[in-house]
């Protein structure tokens, strides 16, 4: 009797069914076999990365740690030799310090000056009250002036005549009584040189044309130099603006670096010096001439 032929048909089909598990079987054990050393070899990439990684980690906190050095060595190098650099270049120079605003406090660079052998007269910082033109109307009525059309220029324009002056107006009292000035020093003394201190914590753009500018032009009829600084951090920079009006500045007063600068910017230099505005850093010459 002739064996059924769907044992036939089973049978191949149980014969290919095992054929194909075997088939699988093998290649997943070798696929298995294949990820896991792939695996070991990504695994050994990846620490070997790390390595490098660490050692590049490692070389470059020595090399901040030597920049940190070198920089400790200059700034105690220019401690050292910044009196002896500026020593007696501002001799018998008599200087004026105006804060066009009061935001930042710039008056320290007095004893700098002091120490080169000028004489700071007078200290006057400008409040943000200056733009309040009513009360500014109110003190120039006083007085009878003709120009209240203008009032914050025309009050900054007196200030800087009475300062360039060293006539002292009673008008630096009534300024000063209103809370829209403060004054300190000697009034009663021409000056020869004007340091106009700028930097505000936001845009003053017209506040600088109607002070800082007027303050400038002031000085330039009278033949007074002027020398315009800030601060290293200022919100916003006025020395772009004080570049436009044709005057030296330093824009980082506040650093040894910036007040050797000011000291021979006012000993006969000019332009533009400080690190905000890729200006020089300091003046190149009259280092260490007396």
């Amino acid at each position: 009797m002739l064996p059924n032929i769907r044992f036939y048909i089973i049978s191949i089909v149980a014969i290919f069914a095992a054929l194909g598990i075997g088939i699988f079987i093998g290649f997943t054990m070798n696929t298995k076999k294949f990820l896991i050393e792939q695996k070991e070899k990504i695994s050994d990439m990846i620490e070997d990365q790390l390595e490098l990684l660490i050692q590049e980690n490692q070389n470059l906190k020595n090399n901040e740690k030597n920049l940190e050095n070198e920089i400790e060595i200059k700034d105690r190098y220019i401690s050292l030799t910044y009196e002896h650099i500026i020593r007696n270049k501002l001799r018998d120079l008599n200087v004026a310090i105006i804060e066009t605003n009061n935001d930042y406090v710039t008056s320290a660079i007095g004893m700098d000056l002091e120490l080169a052998g000028a004489k700071v007269n007078n200290v006057t910082t400008i409040s943000n009250d200056i733009i309040n033109e009513e009360r500014l109307i109110e003190i120039l009525n006083r007085f009878q002036s003709n120009n209240i059309s203008n009032p914050v220029e025309e009050l900054i324009s007196v200030l800087t005549k009475t300062i360039i002056s060293g006539n002292n107006n009673v008008i630096l009292e009534d300024l000063e009584r209103e809370g829209i000035i403060e004054i300190m020093g000697n009034y009663d003394e021409a000056v020869d040189y004007i340091l106009i201190c700028g930097g505000s914590k936001e845009e003053a753009k017209k506040r600088i044309y109607q002070i800082d500018k007027v303050i400038i032009e002031v000085a330039e009829d009278y033949n007074i130099p002027v020398l315009g600084v800030e601060k290293l951090n200022v919100e916003y920079s006025y020395i772009p603006t004080y570049q436009t009006f044709g005057i030296s500045t330093v824009d980082n007063i506040d650093t040894t670096m910036g007040k050797v600068a000011m000291i021979l910017i006012m000993d006969g230099a000019s332009g533009n010096f400080g690190v905000k505005h890729s200006f020089g850093l300091i003046p190149h010459y009259k280092f260490f001439n007396e």
